[in-house]
């Protein structure tokens, strides 16, 4: 009887196998739920981000008059066929010639991003830098801006990066319109539009500040 209750005390072959692969089930499920909680994370702070710079280009507007532009002047002297041309003349505009926004672009400053690692040929903001700096989501990768005039534009690439590969990525934002009405949204203000996880604009989890149908 003793021997009996020894052989039993253990754990056998298949009963193991059970546990194992029941762990393994439990991992998978964790570690999904922790990846979605981060992409949601993500999301959310982009959100939030980007709620803020739309403050600050109305702000803008409100002092100056009309949206910061999303394309390049002549006297600026950069072309504007190049890449993520529309956040790059936003963030010329909201840093130049001493604006700061009432102090709401401190923190914006130690965000920007130069993915396509341009430059212009003299010097448009207030930093000591002649690059052309661009407004991040959470993934690092550029918020594109549209303003109101360049709606009809559909040539404007920007370059992303795959959050998960680091591939370099191309694809074009396109300012979207109310399928009710057939106007574009914010018609006579301005689009943000990041490309979300995928890194890419144009597809399903595009984020806007805008509630789209």
């Amino acid at each position: 009887m003793q021997a009996h209750r020894t052989r039993r005390a253990g754990f056998t072959l298949i009963e193991l196998l059970a546990v194992i692969l029941i762990v393994g089930i439990l991992a998978t499920i964790l570690v999904t739920q922790l990846a979605g909680a981060e992409d949601a994370a993500q999301v959310q702070n982009t959100r939030q981000r980007m709620a803020m710079i739309e403050a600050v280009v109305d702000a803008f507007a409100n002092e100056k008059g009309d949206a910061p532009q999303s394309s390049f002047t002549t006297q600026q002297g950069v072309a504007n066929d190049g890449t993520n041309v529309g956040v790059e003349a936003l963030v010329v505009a909201l840093w130049s010639n001493g604006y700061e926004a009432g102090g709401l672009l401190t923190e914006a400053a130690d965000e920007l991003i130069n993915t396509d690692g341009d430059s212009s040929g003299k010097s448009l903001t207030d930093f000591d830098s002649r690059l052309l700096f661009e407004l991040s989501d959470d993934w690092e990768n550029p918020i594109a801006y549209i303003a109101h005039r360049d709606y009809e534009v559909t040539n404007r690439v920007y370059i992303t990066y795959d959050p998960q590969s680091g591939e370099e990525l191309r694809s074009t934002p396109k300012a979207f319109k109310n399928p009710s009405t057939g106007r574009f949204y914010h018609h006579t203000t301005f689009q943000l539009i990041s490309a979300g996880e995928d890194a890419l604009f144009g597809t399903d989890d595009d984020i806007t500040t805008f509630k789209r149908e």
